[in-house]
C-alpha cells in the first residue's frame, strides 16, 4: 500500500477535526492497530495488542527484561524448585491492586488455579497445563505443584500471567455458549492488577484507556510509570492510521509498508525504526482431516501449496526491515527452534505437477481463512492462483475467525502467533502440535515427540524430541511457514521508546523527551 502525497493530504484534513488529544503537551500516548480488542483480560484473548495492555497495567510473579531476557523479581522475589515438580516462590510484602486490597499468596493461589482449571476456557492453555495446583503456604509465599517437570515454567510466569485478586471472576456474567448451553464470560470481567498502569477505561473493539498508577511500588524493575496517560485506538483503515500519525492524532504505529516507511521518515515529527520480532507468519492445513475429506489430507496437495508461494518476494517486497523467511514452525530466538529442515523452494511448475499427480491437474477451489495483514494474505492467494489453487476468501476479526477454528471449519488458514513472547519452542511448536484445537494435523508420534520435549529436565533431549517433532511437521507439510515479521514502526519524535525483538511494545518504559 503506497500513500502519494495528495492520498495522504486528504487523509490528513479527514483526520485533523478528529486526532484525540496525543502527544507530550497533554501527557497522553495514543498508539493504534487494526485490530479490534475483544477482551482486556489477556487470559481470554491472545491478541498481542491485549497483551501489550496487559504488560503495562499488570503483573505477572516474574518479570523477563526485554532486552537482556534474564528473568529478574517482580511480584515474587524469590523462588526455588525444592524438586522436579514442586516451585516455592517469596512474594513481595507491601503490594495493593489498583482497587486497593492488599497483594498476597491467596491472589496467587487463585488466579492461577482458576486459569488452570480447564472449565475457564482460558485461550492459551500451553501457560498453565503444567499447573495441577497452587496453594498459600503463608501469606507471604506460595507453593506451586506441576503436573509434570515443566522447564519452561519460569517463562510462563511472567507477564503473560497476571495476577487477580481473590475473587476477581465472581461476578463474570452468564453468556450463551456456542453450542446453546449457558457459560460464565470470564473475559468480561475488567482485569484489576498491580501494575505500573490501571485500567480507566475500556470499549470494547474500539479504544483502551490507562492511568499511571501514582502507588506503583519504587523498586519494581519495570521503573515506575513516566507518561501520564496510555490510549489505544483501533484504526482499521492503514490510510488513516499513517494521516493521524503524521498530524499527531496517534503517536505510535506499527506494520507501516516500506514504501510509506520512506516517505514517513522524511518528516520532521517522526522516528522510524525497524526491528525483528518473534511472530510468524504460516498456513494452516487442514491435513488431519477435520473439515471432512479435503484435498489438503494428501501430502502432495500440501507441498505443492509450499512451493507455490513465493516466500522470499513477499517477505522483501511487502513485509520489509527486519523480516525474513520462516524455516520452519518456531521463532529462531526460541529455545528448540530446530530450522534445518525440509525446505520448499518457489516452483510454481513443481506445484503444478505435483497437483497433476494428486488428481488436480486443472488445480480446485478452496476456502480460505485469514484475519491480519491482508495485502499479506493476497499476495499468497495471487500465488495459489498462479498453480490453479482458487480461494474464496473469509477475511475476519479474530473474535470471528477463533470459533471457525475450534469448530473445525478452517481448510486452510493463514495465522500470525507471536508466543506470547516466550523464548521456548513449547510456547510455539507445542501450542500447533499437541492435540488441540488449534491442531490441524493431529499426527501422534508429533504429540509424544513434544509432549515428551516439554517435560524433560535434560535440555539436550528436549532439542532431540523438538528436532524430530519439526522435522516430520516440515516433511508432511502440514504447516506452511512464511516468514518471521519484521515491524516498521512510525512514532512521535517526541517520545523516548525502546523497541524490544519480542514485539511486546514495552510502554511502561516509555518516556516523553
Amino acid at each position: 500500500m503506497l500513500l502519494s502525497r495528495t492520498i495522504l493530504a486528504s487523509g490528513i484534513l479527514a483526520v485533523a477535526t478528529a486526532s484525540a488529544h496525543a502527544g507530550k503537551e497533554n501527557d497522553t500516548f495514543v498508539w493504534s492497530t487494526s485490530t479490534e480488542m475483544d477482551t482486556a483480560d489477556i487470559y481470554y484473548g491472545n491478541q498481542r495488542e491485549a497483551l501489550i495492555n496487559a504488560y503495562a497495567m499488570c503483573d505477572g510473579l516474574l518479570h523477563r527484561d526485554p532486552i537482556t531476557n534474564e528473568f529478574q523479581p517482580l511480584l515474587a522475589t524469590s523462588w526455588e524448585w525444592t524438586n522436579d515438580t514442586t516451585l516455592e516462590l517469596e512474594l513481595r510484602e507491601g503490594v495493593t491492586f489498583h482497587d486497593g486490597t492488599e497483594f498476597d499468596a491467596e491472589d496467587v493461589a487463585y488466579t492461577l488455579n482458576h486459569v488452570a482449571d480447564p472449565d475457564s476456557d482460558m485461550k492459551i492453555r500451553v501457560l498453565v497445563d503444567w499447573i495441577d495446583s497452587v496453594e498459600a503456604v503463608n501469606p507471604h509465599k506460595v507453593r506451586i505443584n506441576a503436573k509434570r517437570p515443566t522447564p519452561a515454567a519460569l517463562q510462563y510466569l511472567t507477564g503473560t500471567s497476571p495476577m487477580y485478586p481473590s475473587g476477581h471472576y465472581k461476578d463474570a456474567p452468564v453468556v450463551p455458549g456456542s453450542d446453546g448451553a449457558e457459560r460464565r464470560d470470564w473475559g468480561a470481567v475488567q482485569p484489576v492488577c498491580t501494575g505500573p498502569y490501571k485500567l480507566a477505561d475500556y470499549v470494547a473493539g474500539e479504544s483502551l484507556t490507562l492511568e499511571a498508577n501514582p502507588d506503583y511500588f519504587e523498586d519494581s524493575p519495570k521503573g515506575k510509570p513516566s507518561i501520564g496517560t496510555l490510549v489505544y485506538r483501533t484504526i482499521k483503515d492503514p490510510e488513516t492510521q499513517i494521516a493521524e500519525v503524521v498530524t499527531g492524532g496517534v503517536d505510535w504505529i506499527w506494520g507501516v509498508p516500506p514504501e510509506n516507511a520512506e516517505m514517513l521518515a522524511t518528516m520532521g515529527n517522526l522516528t522510524v525504526v525497524s526491528a525483528p520480532t518473534m511472530r510468524m507468519s504460516f498456513l494452516s492445513l487442514d491435513a488431519a482431516g477435520r473439515t471432512g475429506d479435503t484435498p489438503m489430507t494428501d501430502l502432495k496437495v500440501r507441498q505443492a501449496i509450499a512451493h507455490a508461494i513465493n516466500r522470499e518476494a513477499i517477505t522483501e517486497n511487502l513485509v520489509g526491515d527486519g523480516a525474513e523467511v520462516q524455516k520452519s514452525m518456531c521463532a529462531p530466538v526460541q529455545f528448540g527452534c530446530e530450522t534445518d529442515v525440509k525446505q520448499y523452494p518457489y516452483d510454481p511448475e513443481k506445484a503444478k505437477a505435483l497437483l497433476a499427480e494428486a488428481g488436480y491437474p486443472d488445480g480446485f477451489s478452496v476456502p480460505f481463512h485469514a484475519y491480519r495483514d491482508r495485502a499479506y494474505t493476497e499476495a499468497v492467494l495471487n500465488d495459489l492462483r498462479q498453480v490453479g489453487i482458487n480461494t474464496d476468501l473469509q477475511f475476519l476479526q479474530w473474535r470471528a475467525l477463533r470459533p471457525k477454528i475450534v469448530d473445525d471449519e478452517v481448510q486452510i488458514g493463514h495465522l500470525t502467533f507471536g508466543s506470547n513472547g516466550i523464548l521456548d519452542v513449547s510456547a510455539s511448536t507445542s501450542y500447533y502440535f499437541t492435540g488441540s484445537s488449534d491442531d490441524y494435523a493431529r499426527d501422534e508420534e508429533v504429540i509424544a515427540w513434544l509432549e515428551e520435549a516439554d517435560r524433560t529436565t535434560d535440555q539436550e533431549e528436549r532439542k532431540e524430541l523438538y528436532s524430530k517433532a519439526l522435522n516430520k511437521i516440515a516433511d508432511q507439510a502440514y504447516y506452511i511457514p512464511l516468514f518471521i515479521y519484521g515491524r516498521t514502526y512510525a512514532f512521535n519524535k517526541d517520545l523516548d521508546y525502546p523497541v524490544t525483538p519480542d514485539e511486546m511494545a514495552h510502554f511502561y518504559m516509555a518516556k516523553w523527551k
